[in-house]
Order: C-alpha cells, then sequence, then structure tokens
C-alpha cells in the first residue's frame, strides 16, 4: 500500500480510521510519524491562550468617541450589527466606521428619520491641507473629505440607477448571498485576531456593503415589505460572538 497522503492523515487526526488505514499506520514508520506530528501540533495549536484586547484602553477611547458623538447612539451598533458584540470591539468597529465614512450619515441621521442621500448637502471643508497646523486638524479634514466623497458617490451611484436602470449583469440577490459569506469569513478572521484594527474594519465594510445591499433589494421588489423589514432581515441573519 502506498503511503498515506496529506489530506488523508490530516482526517486520521481526529477521526476513525478505516481498517486498512490503520494497518498501514502500524506498519510504516513514515506515516505514522507524520501522524503523531500532525495530532502534535494540533494540541500544541488547541493549547494556545486566546488574544485579548489590551487592558485599560476603553475608558479614554470612549470618552472621545462620545466626544465626537460616535456612540452617542445605541441604535446605530444594533443597525449595524454591532450590539452583542465586546466594548473594544464596537469602538474598533465605530473609528473604523468614521473614517472610511460608513458610518458618517448614520451617525448624522441618527437622531431622526433617515435622510435622503439627494438632500445630504455637501459640507464645507478646508480648502487645503497644507492649511493644517497639527494632527487633529489633519484628521479632522481627512475625516470630512471623506465623508463628502462617500456622499458625492453614493449620490452619483442612485442617479446613475434610477436614469439608467440597474447596471447589465448585476443580481441584487446574488450579491447579498455573497456578502453573506464574506461576512461569516471576516467574522472567523476577526475571532482569531480580535485586536487587528485591519481585519476589523473589513468585517465592519462588509457588513455596511451588506445592509446597502439589502436596502437596494427593497428598494426594487416588495417582497420585504411582506415578509420583514430590511433592517429585521439584516439583524436575524447577524449572530456575533
Amino acid at each position: 500500500m502506498e503511503h498515506l497522503n496529506a489530506e488523508t492523515l490530516a482526517r486520521l487526526v481526529d477521526h476513525t480510521s478505516e481498517p486498512e488505514e490503520s494497518a498501514h499506520v502500524a506498519e510504516c514508520e513514515a506515516c505514522s510519524a507524520e501522524l503523531a506530528a500532525l495530532r502534535s501540533q494540533t494540541e500544541a495549536l488547541g493549547s494556545l491562550p486566546e488574544i485579548r484586547p489590551p487592558q485599560g484602553d476603553w475608558r479614554p477611547l470612549e470618552a472621545r468617541l462620545r466626544s465626537e458623538g460616535l456612540i452617542e447612539d445605541a441604535g446605530l451598533f444594533r443597525k449595524m450589527g454591532l450590539a452583542q458584540t465586546p466594548g473594544w470591539m464596537r469602538a474598533t468597529a465605530a473609528i473604523m466606521l468614521f473614517l472610511s465614512g460608513t458610518g458618517a450619515g448614520a451617525v448624522l441621521n441618527a437622531r431622526g428619520a433617515p435622510q435622503p442621500l439627494g438632500e445630504l448637502a455637501m459640507r464645507p471643508g478646508p480648502t487645503s491641507f497644507a492649511s493644517s497646523a497639527n494632527v487633529e486638524d489633519a484628521a479632522s479634514a481627512v475625516r470630512l473629505a471623506e465623508q463628502n466623497y462617500v456622499t458625492a458617490f453614493a449620490r452619483y451611484q442612485e442617479l446613475l440607477i434610477s436614469e439608467s436602470g440597474i447596471e447589465a449583469g448585476f443580481d441584487p440577490m446574488s450579491r447579498y448571498a455573497a456578502l453573506e459569506h464574506m461576512v461569516a469569513v471576516s467574522q472567523a478572521a476577526v475571532r482569531q485576531a480580535p485586536g487587528d484594527s485591519f481585519l476589523n474594519g473589513v468585517l465592519v465594510s462588509v457588513l455596511g456593503e451588506r445592509e446597502a445591499t439589502a436596502r437596494l433589494v427593497a428598494s426594487q421588489n416588495d417582497w420585504f415589505d411582506r415578509r420583514e423589514s430590511t433592517t429585521q432581515l439584516v439583524a436575524s441573519r447577524s449572530n456575533w460572538f
């Protein structure tokens, strides 16, 4: 009998082997040693401690987020599927939402009814980034520019769809299903590296894209109105940690 391949040996780490496989491992020193090494690696990896966020960083970060109005309304996190996450992760997500512009509209409209994109006015900003005197001013200029870009681009897409229809070959339902898979993968990545701001940002961005796609589907098909609201649909399919 030939040596067992890598897939078979990996399966034997935590599954019962077939009689032929057991007999071969008992007789073959090479396969037996490789299987033992795989089991040892699996046990070692399983014994690694979970990665935890730094202690004592939440209070100053929370104070700053509240001063900027990012966590004033708890409903914002529920809309984005973040209500059941740890506090430190909600803070990271809030930062990524603000810096990427994804959550700017939700923050600005958290106290009232959603405002159509066509009614959002471009906010005045600095004429030049060179005019920033310090890091805080530069960061504010970047955030403002990103908010204006996101608002303008969203309006552009809205007008493009309304005037010419959906782009050929674009299926919102298929896109939503694909984003569901991306959410699952992103969640798994964040579980492995919960302190990674990039991975948290990817997850929040994917959640935002999924929310936008669900709204697009709802605006073109009253199926959601007969069954449940778009927000309820997204919330019911988001199982966080």
